[in-house]
């Protein structure tokens, strides 16, 4: 459960490793939802920030945590305030200072200026890498000092914050074409204690583009998964699967259309179970998800819920809700909008009966997995009028609708013909008026 209840709070939810994009949540008054349950067993990782502002922060969730959300206003200059989350875990013996630890540490990087946000220009904004080091082991000894923080998480952070430093600056001496002593960072090369810190995958990652591709601005993740793969370089065997894993992950991402080549490549390379088990099991997901969607076998415009895996067209939901108002809701998990207009859609259902009036949830998503997850963070999963449509912009809805941008609301009398195909979206008071009239 995560609740919030001061300010209005935007953050974005991975609960999958593979996700292509975070699932947004907002909360707060302002937008109608005080709190959201996130229906999973996996552990949930709620990152947000700005990076133009040096301003990010991170928090891990595990099964049964309850998390209350406060806002902190910092001042970073003269002329710009920020709202920065303050986490507390209800029921976890994890310290405040730990979940609030990026908090702590930005707060003290803008007092001793390590942090300079530049009043009229972001792009002149001032980084102190070194101080910033400074700061965060300064913090981190006071901390443990006051007994604020365990030790164990005392001693990973110090790691992390030396790979933060070292990542940072091999990046910075790369791009200023600078010699670099990496000896000096005190860093172990092939630390296989270190495999799965992602904080150590980037600091391997930057020492490869510093090493073997100085001059080169922008290396494709394939070119850098080739080079690793095919050379004799720094790393050895083991490092070197970690390292082929992470670029493999990132061609899935970026490089969606080689992601099957690069598959196989890698289990060419690969000895690792682990690691193998892992890629398996995400590319029998990734089949299942498409074949969902499949444009080859699914007839265009079908309309497929969670609930019974029906397959229907629009024409046969629009009849089968024959005798009420129907509202169509066009959205989708990536949609900014459509999610804020979420809650107001619930209202919208509790307000008026369910005999007179419905509600029909058709999502555009491209990836099934994406629209199973928001559907079950938006409660509507288990709803029967909440599909997802294949071939989208080959069906007659988008056709005949016009149907460019999203969200958008298509409004339906009482015998399925169309009242307003551009009906006003269900947080302006003009739709219940539209509705109540057509009732």
């Amino acid at each position: 459960m995560v609740n919030d209840t001061i300010n209005s709070f935007f953050t974005n939810l991975f609960v999958d490793e593979m996700q292509d994009k975070p699932d947004m949540l907002y909360l707060g008054q302002k937008e109608k939802k005080t709190s959201v349950t996130i229906p999973t067993k996996k552990t949930i990782r709620i990152i947000g920030g700005d990076p133009f502002i040096s301003f990010f922060y991170e928090l891990h969730l595990e099964k049964g945590d309850t998390l209350l959300i406060g806002i902190e206003k910092i001042d970073v200059n003269q002329s710009k305030q920020i709202d920065y989350p303050i986490f507390t875990l209800l029921n976890s013996d994890k310290a405040w200072s730990e979940n609030n630890f990026d908090y702590l540490l930005y707060k003290h990087n803008i007092k001793t200026k390590a942090i300079v946000i530049n009043e009229n220009a972001l792009q002149k904004n001032k980084f102190d890498s070194e101080k910033i080091y400074e700061n965060s082991i300064k913090l981190l000894d006071s901390l443990q000092f006051t007994n604020s923080i365990s030790d164990k998480f005392y001693s990973t952070e110090r790691i992390n914050q030396n790979l933060k430093f070292a990542t940072s600056r091999i990046r910075e001496a790369k791009n200023n074409n600078q010699k670099l002593q990496i000896e000096d960072f005190n860093i172990k090369i092939n630390d296989k204690e270190l495999f799965d810190n992602k904080e150590y995958v980037s600091f391997l990652r930057a020492l490869t583009l510093f090493k073997y591709f100085k001059k080169n601005k922008r290396v494709k993740n394939s070119v850098l998964f080739d080079f690793i793969g095919e050379q004799e370089t720094f790393l050895n065997e083991s490092a070197k699967e970690v390292l082929l894993d992470s670029y493999l992950k990132s061609i899935f991402f970026v490089e969606k259309q080689k992601f099957n080549e690069y598959l196989t490549k890698f289990h060419s390379y690969n000895t690792n179970n682990e690691l193998e088990n892992k890629w398996n099991t995400i590319a029998n997901k990734q089949k299942a998800n498409l074949k969902k969607l499949n444009t080859t076998n699914r007839t265009v415009g079908i309309l497929t819920n969670l609930v019974n895996d029906n397959e229907l067209t629009f024409e046969q939901v629009l009849l089968r809700n024959k005798g009420k108002i129907v509202l169509v809701d066009f959205w989708a998990s990536w949609c900014v909008p459509c999610r804020k207009e979420m809650p107001y859609l619930k209202d919208l259902k509790q307000k008026f009966n369910e005999d007179e009036f419905k509600v029909i949830e058709i999502s555009i998503d491209n990836d099934y997995s994406a629209w199973v997850r928001a559907s079950k963070l938006e409660s509507l999963s288990k709803e029967e009028e909440n599909y997802i449509i294949s071939n989208w912009k080959k069906s007659s809805l988008y056709k005949n609708f016009k149907i460019e941008t999203i969200p958008r609301y298509l409004l339906f009398d009482k015998n399925g013909k169309i009242i307003n195909d551009d009906a006003p979206r269900p947080s302006e008071n003009e739709l219940k008026k539209l509705i109540k009239a057509s009732i």
